[in-house]
């Protein structure tokens, strides 16, 4: 049976509890916990509930400070209200403090005392605490139950004020100060209109009346204040009528801090603008698929009136739920998701989305719905189409690029294997340069256009035409079967080229050179792109052939690739490792027969032998090993003419370096050579560049305003090989050009050709009238030499003159040579 003897009383100090036993009763039986301390703030008796409430004994507190009792945090509260008391003073409102209980726990209490030190019996401060434990508690219950989203986090702080019949302030809660900064005391006798601002002012007085009017009547609503530090406060209020209620004898206002909820609902609220003017699709559905939001562009989507979207009622879209990858799974951590989905319009047009999937969860982790956002993709899927066909198609025939090209050759090996029956076509077509040059780019990309729907017109239709730029074809056959077939292939595209191509109305000749390469079984291990290599070379040996061919490539071929491919690896160090060696041909004063300069000419040693120009330049060339390779013979050539220059009487003497397309094209061009002629220290005005005549049509502007540079820094400028090239005389009338080079084509006949002769006559007549001067090149006899000299030529070169010998040769004759007297001519030195 349960024990119902009364716990022991604890007698109060002095005489009381032996006069009035009634009160030891009462003071026991109280649920607010009651100390009585001395003026030391000593422990000398506590109530029943007192150990209750701390867990501790009498007997333990007895004589010990009660301010150990009191957390660090509050411990300044409690002093002052304890030195206040001491001082007499007892109308201090309640503290709230905690207080420490025997196993170490801490215990909100709400505690206000009395200095009883002269009241007999009793002989010391009161205090009484009472345990506020659970308000708190509901506080932060309350604070939980707010939390909807993840930006709105709500403070459940509640205070409650109470009004008089005439809405003043009678009693103020102490957690008021939390939400106001302002102490319960300075509220109170306040009219509560001096409290509330507008909008909501007249709101509260109208629910304040209505209540009044009706006391089971009890109204919600939010109203404004001002804070301490001048801020805006929203609350919620719950206003009850408790006027009739003798305990209370006053109107209830129950206030919420819900500022950060009205600051959360005006985003939301902005947010959801956004939503419904935004052109995404925008849905949010529960974890039931009940649809709770979706804005007006989904509605319209789905050809719903926006005026009437079914909210509340099931979602009959795609599950978003399903849209999830398997890859990220609830509960990972992952709660956002972006994936591409096609979805059908209303009208049953399918349109591309890029769908982001957010997983709402609850504090608890479990998924309450889904929030999608839909964006149309349909601009960057075409444009990302026309991107990829553009990088995989030639933008003027419409063509397959080499890109697209070599991914197809692998498709057919990594699908047949090695051995393949493929066949491949270089096409170029023959003296295009020569229709580009003189009708035009725009009627040559006409051109182009026609030959490559010819191509179309005649291969196979499983056949790949492509274009590798310029006027370069060529066409992939997979499932031939010999070389004979691809042959076959081959003359079709040969004859169909014999019907003249109109463009622009005017018929236009055009003949083609192809090689013909093929996969071999006998080569596993083969980088199927090598077969464009080898179609390539093969097509060179077609226009070797006279143009207009067709030629296979074979083991002959393959044996000069391999070998080609070998001096384009030792090439990329001769500029490096020595073996590039310089020879110089005089030129001379064609009137006097004296030294003007020489012609630097790079010879290459490799493998043992010397290699002349003709045998790696082109190569060079191609790989754009030129530029370095040109660069380095132009730092020898300055580098020799200078120190030549300093020989007495030299110091005039000039030196001529060819200069290759490629060269020229390089933006550091001119800034290389300004380089090298301040750290060679040569004569100004000594170096001369020679250039082809065929450099001037690749890019007219350009090559204008480099050469302009060049003779600005004292440079000469030659046009090399004139007469084999297209150029405009008009045009080069306009260019720095110091001196054209005769070609040694025009002196072979010259003298027994009187036609011949008079074409020189005239060359050299029009170049002096257009301020230049004209040197001969392939002098190889005394009679072109005094006929050239004869006709007014000024300066040449040649083997009559001289031959290309080492820069040590030639240092030797020149220091043997006075700087006034003729060069020896039909002397040959001796050379390697």
């Amino acid at each position: 049976m349960t024990d119902t003897t009364p716990a022991p009383l604890h007698p109060i100090p002095g005489d009381l509890s032996s006069d009035d036993p009634r009160l030891m009763m009462l003071l026991d039986a109280s649920v607010d916990a009651l100390m009585v301390m001395d003026d030391s703030a000593r422990v000398v008796w506590i109530s029943p509930s007192t150990e209750q409430m701390l867990g501790r004994t009498l007997a333990d507190l007895r004589g010990s400070n009660a301010l150990d009792l009191v957390h660090p945090d509050d411990l300044g509260q409690a002093a002052e209200l304890l030195g206040r008391m001491t001082d007499g003073v007892d109308d201090d409102p309640p503290a709230i403090v905690r207080l420490f209980t025997g196993s170490g726990a801490e215990v909100w209490t709400e505690i206000k005392g009395s200095d009883l030190r002269d009241v007999p019996g009793i002989d010391g401060i009161v205090v009484s605490a009472r345990d506020i434990s659970y308000r708190f508690a509901l506080e932060e219950a309350l604070q939980d139950s707010q939390r909807r989203f993840e930006a709105l986090v709500h403070n459940s702080n509640d205070a409650i004020v109470l009004l008089d019949a005439d809405l003043q302030l009678t009693y103020v809660g102490p957690s008021i100060e939390r939400l106001t900064g302002f102490p319960p005391r300075a509220m109170v006798g306040l009219d509560v209109s001096d409290v509330v601002l507008e909008p909501g002012r007249t709101d509260l007085l109208k629910a304040l009346d209505l209540v009044t009017a009706n006391p089971d009547r009890v109204e919600s609503l939010r109203v404004r204040t001002r804070h301490r530090d001048g801020s805006d406060r929203w609350f919620g209020v719950r206003v009850s009528n408790k006027l009739s209620d003798p305990a209370i004898s006053g109107i209830i206002a129950n206030l919420r801090d819900v500022t950060d909820v009205v600051a959360a609902e005006a985003e939301a609220a902005r947010l959801t603008e956004i939503f419904d003017l935004t052109d995404d699709l925008v849905v949010v559905v529960d974890g039931d698929d009940i649809l709770r939001y979706m804005n007006p562009a989904c509605a319209r989507f789905s050809g719903i009136d926006p005026a009437h979207i079914p909210l509340g009622r099931t979602w009959d879209g795609p599950r978003l739920a399903d849209t999830l990858p398997g890859s990220c799974p609830l509960g990972n951590g992952e709660r956002r998701w972006t994936v591409e989905s096609t979805l059908t319009r209303h009208d049953g047009v399918e349109v591309p989305f890029s769908v982001q999937v957010i997983a709402h969860q609850d504090p608890d982790g479990r998924t309450s719905r889904y929030s999608a956002v839909a964006h149309d993709i349909s601009e960057s899927k075409d444009l990302a189409a026309s991107l990829e066909r553009q990088a995989r198609h030639d933008p003027l025939t419409g063509l397959p690029n080499r890109s697209m090209l070599e991914d197809k050759m692998r498709q057919l090996r990594d699908c047949c294997g090695p051995g393949c029956p493929v066949a491949l076509l270089f096409i170029d077509l023959d003296n295009f340069k020569v229709i580009n040059d003189s009708l035009g780019h725009d009627f040559g990309d006409r051109l182009l256009q026609a030959v490559a729907q010819r191509l179309r017109s005649v291969v196979r239709p499983g056949d790949t035409v492509a274009r590798f730029g310029g006027d370069e074809f060529v066409i992939l056959c997979d499932g031939l079967t010999g070389v004979e077939a691809a042959e076959k292939v081959a003359r079709r595209i040969t004859e169909s080229m014999l019907d003249p191509i109109v463009v622009d109305r005017s018929p236009v000749h055009v003949s083609v050179s192809i090689g013909i390469a093929e996969e071999r079984g006998d080569l596993p291990d083969a980088d199927p792109i090598a077969l464009i290599r080898d179609a390539d070379t093969a097509m060179y040996r077609a226009k070797a052939d006279g143009r207009g061919r067709v030629a296979v490539f074979d083991d002959e071929l393959r044996t000069r690739a391999v070998e080609r491919q070998q001096i384009e690896s030792a090439l990329r160090q001769a500029p490096f490792d020595g073996s590039l060696v310089l020879h110089y041909q005089p030129q001379v004063d064609l009137h006097s027969g004296r030294l003007l300069g020489i012609e630097a000419l790079v010879r290459w040693h490799h493998d043992g032998q010397l290699l002349a120009p003709g045998e790696f330049i082109g190569i060079a060339e191609e790989t754009d090993l030129i530029v370095p390779l040109g660069a380095a013979v132009l730092e020898t050539a300055c580098r020799d003419l200078a120190a030549w220059q300093r020989m007495a009487g030299w110091e005039h003497l000039g030196v001529s370096v060819n200069v290759s397309v490629r060269q020229l094209q390089q933006p550091g061009f001119v800034d290389l050579v300004d380089d090298v002629l301040r750290r060679s220290g040569m004569t100004p005005g000594t170096l001369t560049l020679e250039i082809t005549e065929s450099v001037l049509l690749d890019d007219a502007a350009l090559t204008e305003l480099r050469m302009d540079r060049l003779e600005a820094m004292g440079v000469i400028v030659a046009i090399d090989d004139f007469g084999t090239g297209y150029s405009s005389l008009t045009y080069l009338a306009r260019l720095p050009v110091g001196i054209v080079k005769l070609d040694r084509a025009f002196l072979e006949p010259i003298g027994s050709d009187l036609d011949r002769s008079d074409l020189v006559a005239g060359i050299l007549d029009l170049v002096t009238t257009m301020g230049m001067d004209c040197m001969a090149e392939g002098i190889e006899s005394e009679d072109q030499y005094l006929l050239l000299a004869g006709l007014g030529c000024g300066m040449g070169q040649g083997y009559h003159i001289a031959r290309p010998m080492p820069a040590e040769d030639f240092v030797a004759r020149l220091g043997l040579l006075d700087p006034h007297d003729s060069w020896p001519r039909g002397a040959v030195p001796a050379t390697t």
